[in-house]
């Protein structure tokens, strides 16, 4: 529901800001990166605040705040109104996703926390698909319409969350955060390092999906002559895919601890972006955008587990992996959106390659570097009988460790 909203609310506020406020393209790529801007400042400011909440505490916090903040905003007929208002939004928003993604993925290990992973993402590409999609159509009939039908979703999940606070036994008994975890001090030295290139490659990958959500529909527009309901089943198409990309990644695991799979998939984004302007035709824009998703997947779900594999302050690093998931949208969007005030499709794309193409190379220098550090620490991997059932790191035989749910029962 929320990251329905979500969707709703952006695309909607890109067509509303342009049609009805008369924004020019540089000015609505700002408007649009700047509740990212104020979600990546909560992430990293917030995090012990929300580590130290019950994870429902925040998210009733969250979704209450987007529904009145999101009404403010279209009913501001102040622009610089609107941009602080639109900013909180976003500040709001940071209280509900890391929250959640910790809470789900509490206490898991290898496959059961890629098939976690998988449940929650699937569950919101549902969202992603509907949100640019149900956006594209309802603008058409009226320019609030989309965001109206985003502040009645926040509201609904408001009552859902409070209606599951107090009646659900297993909700309203839940006393999980970070603070009361046990601490992060046993399982720091069995995170891999591997998370820092996975977070950089994510940062790098949402470079381009800034561009492809609030600079691509103008492009569309503007020079495509694509009308609005199109764009919408374009972004939907690669919604799509990712849906498809994160039910794959989750029911696979051979690329867990391995930077390859990881590296090809952030140069085939940078590919992608270099073909974007040279396509006329909607049929090659639908592929385009298809194959955009899993690859965006692919990113996405070498961060979360990468990142959160390993730690019991889950919340906090995921507040790590969102940060970097907007930081790059929001480079993506305000970027594009003065590139392409004053430049060609073509240049836009062009520097946006490049950018990626640096990323790749930090990339590899940082596996290569992360693959030295976990051998010392860890040895070569798991044996085959703890990969079998999930146990996704190998103690060193040097350590003598005969306790802890990541402990290779090779060594014990």
């Amino acid at each position: 529901m929320v990251e329905t909203a979500i969707g709703m609310t952006n695309l909607g506020f890109i067509f509303y800001m342009r049609d009805v406020h008369g924004l020019a393209p540089g000015v609505v790529g700002w408007f649009a990166a700047t509740w990212l801007i104020c979600y990546v400042g909560g992430c990293l400011l917030l995090r012990l605040v929300i580590g130290r909440l019950k994870p429902r505490y925040c998210m009733l916090a969250s979704t209450a705040s987007m529904a009145a903040l999101v009404l403010a905003v279209l009913l501001s007929p102040n622009i610089p109104l609107s941009f602080f208002l639109y900013g909180a939004y976003g500040l709001a928003l940071s209280l509900f996703w890391p929250p959640l993604m910790g809470w789900i993925s509490f206490g898991m290990e290898g496959r059961e926390l890629g098939r976690a992973m998988a449940r929650l993402t699937i569950v919101g590409t549902v969202g992603i698909v509907l949100g640019p999609f149900l956006a594209g159509i309802l603008s058409e009939v009226a320019p609030a319409l989309p965001v109206i039908c985003a502040v009645i979703l926040y509201s609904l999940t408001m009552v859902l969350i409070s209606g599951a606070s107090l009646f659900l036994p297993r909700i309203r008994g839940d006393s999980q955060d970070d603070a009361n975890s046990g601490g992060d001090t046993q399982m720091a030295g069995r995170s891999t390092m591997l998370r820092y290139p996975a977070w950089i490659g994510l940062f790098g990958t949402c470079v381009v999906l800034g561009l492809v959500l609030n600079i691509f529909p103008m492009y569309a527009r503007i020079d495509l002559g694509i009308d609005k309901g199109t764009v919408g089943i374009l972004l939907l198409t690669r919604a799509l895919g990712a849906g498809l990309g994160y039910v794959l990644m989750g029911r696979i695991s051979f690329w867990h601890f391995k930077p390859v799979p990881m590296i090809s998939g952030v140069a085939a984004v940078a590919l992608a972006i270099l073909l974007l302007p040279w396509i006329k035709s909607v049929i090659l824009l639908l592929l385009l955008m298809f194959s955009l998703g899993p690859l965006h997947a692919v990113a996405f779900s070498y961060s979360f587990f990468h990142g959160a594999t390993g730690s019991d302050k889950r919340s906090q690093r995921m507040a790590i992996h969102e940060a970097l998931l907007a930081g790059g949208i929001i480079t993506g969007s305000t970027v594009g959106g003065m590139l392409y005030q004053r430049f060609p499709m073509v240049t836009v794309s062009l520097v946006c390659a490049a950018l990626v193409v640096i990323i790749i190379a930090i990339q590899i220098f940082l596996s290569v570097r992360a693959g030295y550090l976990d051998r010392a620490r860890f040895g070569q991997g798991p044996c085959d009988q703890c990969q079998k059932k999930g146990i996704g790191v190998q103690t060193s035989p040097k350590l003598k460790t005969t306790k802890g749910p990541m402990t290779c029962e090779k060594i014990l």
